[in-house]
């Protein structure tokens, strides 16, 4: 009998790598070059990811498709904990103290940066919210 939660990486990263090949779109070696605030103020640089995929998601607090799907990205996450890490960009003008009540109550398990001035090329600019951007072991965005 097959082990869903295998079925479900394959295909979800399957799906990513497919696609990927198939339109391979900007690839960028530095993908994981930045550094942002968490909500602590603290300096977190994106690179200390780099060993395991990386889920980068943006969002904000008033968009609803957003917070759809926070729980499937913190349920995938809690999943697959030694295979990729899951990370939150508030990709918005919100005071952080507003940002980091918002994530308590939502009950966020991953970390939640937040935007800063400089773009994060090859991210942005981004078409619209949610935005997710999958990221290889060695800092490649391979399919946003």
């Amino acid at each position: 009998m097959w082990d869903i939660r295998k079925v479900i990486v394959t295909l979800f990263f399957g799906g990513f790598l497919g696609v990927g090949l198939i339109n391979p779109g900007p690839v960028n070696a530095n993908a994981l070059q930045y550094t942002l605030q968490d909500l602590e103020g603290k300096a977190q640089n994106l690179s200390q990811y780099r060993d395991r995929w990386v889920i980068v998601n943006f969002w904000a607090t008033w968009c609803g498709p957003c917070i759809q799907e926070i729980p499937e990205l913190m349920a995938f996450a809690a999943s697959y904990p030694d295979e990729v890490y899951v990370v939150g960009i508030a990709f918005e003008k919100t005071p952080v103290e507003k940002i980091r009540s918002f994530v308590g109550e939502l009950g966020i398990s991953y970390p939640v940066l937040v935007i800063g001035e400089q773009p994060l090329v090859p991210m942005e600019p981004l078409k619209g919210l949610p935005s997710t951007f999958l990221i290889s072991p060695k800092g490649q965005v391979v399919h946003s």
